[in-house]
């Protein structure tokens, strides 16, 4: 669950504030991310590596760090294998279940991987909420509690960030006249 939280935390800011002109992260993040929401199945047929090579970096560090502390245990070797995976269960939620095979398709019958009805809610409307891809536990407490909109409130108020507006959201304005 913590690496389920920790992915939707990132896919999180990469969706709230990651666009293609952001400094540093723009090009690498935002352009990719974008692209994601105007065409959801496009990562999909990226190798592993190519997805997942930042979140194996990031699982090492992990690793390493509890190795460093001596708190390796068998729980921080599960939550770096499920995060260094994340992008690849996010995979799994777009494609088919004839793509997935059995063994996939029945973990996320079973609802131990997120499916690709729960995924496809991300996907709806303002894309603004869902943002946890490996379950489908957290994103319904999550959103239940306002959550993310909370965040970015709250990110708002203390850093002054504001949530940035995803150019794949069709906006529409209606225009009212004053009698």
């Amino acid at each position: 669950m913590i690496a389920d939280f920790l992915s939707g935390l990132v896919h999180w800011a990469e969706d709230a504030y990651a666009r293609k002109d952001t400094p540093i992260i723009g090009k690498w993040i935002g352009e990719a991310n974008i692209e994601h929401h105007v065409k959801p199945r496009a990562f999909v047929s990226r190798g592993w590596w190519a997805s997942s090579w930042d979140l194996v970096l990031a699982s090492v560090l992990v690793v390493c760090g509890a190795w460093w502390m001596k708190l390796l245990s068998w729980h921080v070797w599960l939550f770096a294998l499920v995060s260094a995976n994340a992008n690849q269960v996010h995979k799994w939620a777009h494609r088919a279940p004839h793509e997935n095979g059995r063994f996939i398709t029945w973990l996320q019958k079973f609802k131990l991987l997120q499916t690709q009805r729960h995924h496809a809610k991300h996907h709806s409307g303002e894309k603004n909420s869902h943002y946890c891809s490996v379950t489908n536990f957290l994103n319904p407490i999550l959103e239940e509690l306002d959550f993310w909109k909370g965040f970015e409130r709250f990110n708002e108020k203390v850093f002054g960030l504001k949530r940035k507006l995803d150019p794949t959201v069709k906006v529409t304005v209606t225009n009212t006249v004053a009698s």
